[in-house]
């Protein structure tokens, strides 16, 4: 069941004593309550909330959803698909990079498969071919539907690409009974309920955004077999109404039923209207946590038959959703988490972190900004694990200009994310092809002395990669952090304990609401270091999307000998890839200055730059054999 109060907050508060559930109108007793965070940060925010918990409830995470984006066509106006479209990709936008994902187009095609994978992309390709069933200007009969050939197609099979991790084996989606769903009309239940089928087979639950202009004449029973089927699959249904211009049509599509279906699995019904990815925000945010009752047993809870069960509250102030029958099922998905990570306290002596991250519990919070922090820890850390796998298939084409006093240069380079043989660390590279307009002539023997020379130790290749990096910057400045993913490595599970995050308020940025959370390295030796191996602390802050964990702004600040660098890194959604990618990078360095007679010394820039990305395809190296990037 999901609860919320009346901002659209999950609660923390609840209990078994806050229940009363009855089956076929008998009163059951509530044996105890599992709070289940879901999505990005789940892990650690479970941990977090076991940590101080006071026993009346047990926690437990859903790192990775099930998630499937559903789009009716058969009632969708041809030419006027685009808010279906938006909205779609909306709520794509709002998942995390674990979560796995789908998208199916109704009517389905005979044969069609069900496959869910984290590799976005091929979800967006199907959104492309969405195309309304219906004439303009009237609803035309089911024998009238025009063909798509694309509609043959299976349109969320999973896919070999080098981007494509971890997806759920393809399912087939079954044929239908013709004889319940006798009419075309009736085609996006029909083809609902064929899915439904095939998501039986797949373990944990699911969630599915339907995006519909209604239905065409069903009946009541229609509407409450298939509410009963989505609860049997484990699968709750949130339906996104889709307006359709009314005119002289011989059937017109209604709302009321998949409004019921909605509500009957414990989903909600909402309209699109005209800011679609507002609507799409408020309810994926409540797909960050449920709760799981064990009641009673009885000997009618495992008999077949359809029980009707009625969920409310004691406090009137919070609303509650759950199905509108009794499955009876365990959760053995769920992930009971260890403890969170410590934060190293403000002046914490050099060398006094843990070696584990992962090996101590945080003591209880005591404010809401320390709760906050934890969740926002939680999920910039499941975003940046996941991030490195997902960003390492990828090149962009980087476009950077440095000056420094008079002088400048323009350098063109292919910019990506390594993992060399055998080694555990990615490693940013920028490869260099034109400076100044002149084309680099040993570009190719580079690559290959880099990737393909056999015998080569893991540490120096490393530090090859990183010297070759830095090969053409200019100025008095030796450094080979000003690459965009530098920050990334702070959030390793072995260097997050060098640091101590603060939380700096919320804020908006890039057009989504997201956390500011502020950094500093405490341990020595620092990651960063000199030319002569002395420490060079790191400090700055990442700008982190509340809902999904992703870094949409980074800033990096070092300072040495009265000297002071700043890097700062914003990133963009790329819609085509289902992630943020860099998108520029500016970077600073100021030295004091005093003028004769001023008593203030003054920092002024002596070495500055401007970087931006472009063109991210996925990666390939061609010398004298293709590589691939290990995994």
């Amino acid at each position: 069941m999901v609860v919320t109060d009346r901002e659209g907050r999950v609660p923390d508060s609840l209990g078994p004593a806050d229940l009363t559930v009855s089956v076929d109108g008998k009163a059951r007793r509530v044996l105890s309550l599992r709070r289940v965070s879901r999505g990005p940060g789940a892990t650690s925010d479970a941990a977090a909330r076991q940590a101080r918990g006071g026993g009346v409830v047990s926690f437990a995470a859903e790192p990775g959803r099930n998630i499937l984006v559903v789009v009716d066509q058969g009632t969708l106006v041809r030419g006027d698909e685009r808010p279906a479209i938006t909205a779609g990709n909306a709520f794509l936008d709002r998942l995390g990079m674990a979560d796995r994902v789908a998208v199916l187009r109704l009517p389905l095609s005979t044969g069609q498969l069900l496959s869910l994978t984290t590799d976005q992309p091929v979800a967006r390709e199907a959104l492309t071919h969405v195309l309304g069933q219906v004439m303009p200007a009237a609803l035309l009969r089911p024998d009238e539907l025009p063909t798509n050939r694309d509609l043959d197609r299976a349109v969320a099979v999973g896919s070999d690409r080098a981007g494509s991790v971890d997806p759920v084996g393809a399912v087939p989606v079954p044929t239908v009974d013709q004889e319940f769903y006798p009419a075309a009309q009736h085609g996006a239940f029909a083809g609902l309920a064929g899915m439904l089928r095939a998501l039986e087979a797949v373990p944990g639950r699911k969630v599915v955004a339907l995006i519909s202009a209604g239905v065409v004449a069903p009946s009541s029973p229609q509407v409450t077999d298939l509410a009963a089927a989505a609860v049997a699959a484990r699968t709750v249904i949130h339906a996104f109404g889709v307006a359709q211009p009314r005119g002289d049509v011989r059937g017109e599509p209604e709302l009321g039923p998949i409004e019921t279906l909605a509500k009957a699995t414990g989903g909600a019904f909402v309209m699109l209207g005209r800011n679609p990815e507002r609507v799409i925000d408020r309810v994926v945010a409540e797909l960050a946590a449920c709760y799981v009752v064990e009641i009673e047993s009885s000997g009618t809870a495992v008999d077949g038959k359809r029980h009707v069960l009625r969920v409310d509250l004691v406090n009137r102030s919070l609303s509650v959703r759950a199905p509108a029958w009794l499955v009876p099922a365990p959760d053995a998905w769920d992930v009971v988490p260890a403890g969170p990570e410590p934060n190293p306290a403000a002046g914490a002596p050099a060398g006094s972190a843990a070696d584990d991250a992962r090996s101590a519990r945080a003591p209880a919070a005591t404010s809401a900004k320390d709760d906050e922090l934890q969740v926002a820890m939680g999920r910039l850390i499941d975003y940046a694990e996941a991030y490195e796998r997902q960003y390492s298939g990828l090149v962009a084409e980087e476009d950077y200009r440095q000056s420094a006093l008079r002088k400048s240069v323009r350098l063109r380079s292919d910019y990506l994310l390594v993992k060399p043989e055998r080694s555990e660390k990615w490693v940013s590279f920028r490869d260099v092809y034109e400076v100044d307009g002149v084309a680099v002539r040993d570009r190719d023997d580079r690559l290959r002395r880099l990737f393909l020379q056999p015998g080569v130790q893991i540490q120096s290749q490393l530090m090859a990669i990183q010297e070759e990096s830095a090969r053409y910057n200019m100025g008095a400045v030796e450094r080979n952090i000003n690459v965009p993913l530098f920050p990334l490595r702070f959030l390793t599970p072995e260097n997050r304990p060098r640091f101590r995050f603060k939380a700096g308020g919320r804020h908006e940025s890039a057009g989504v609401d997201v956390w500011r959370v502020e950094f500093e390295e405490l341990v020595r030796p620092t990651i960063i270091s000199d030319l002569e191996d002395r420490d060079v602390p790191a400090k700055g802050w990442f700008l982190v999307d509340q809902t999904t964990g992703a870094i949409v702004e980074s800033c990096l600040r070092i300072a040495e000998h009265g000297s002071t660098g700043e890097i700062i890194v914003s990133f963009r959604r790329d819609p085509a890839l289902g992630m943020w990618v860099p998108a520029k990078m500016t970077e600073t360095y100021q030295a004091p200055r005093s003028g004769i007679g001023q008593a203030s010394v003054r920092m002024e820039p002596f070495l500055w730059g401007t970087a931006t990305y472009s063109k991210f395809r996925r990666f390939q190296v061609k010398t004298e054999e293709t590589i691939t990037i290990p995994k």
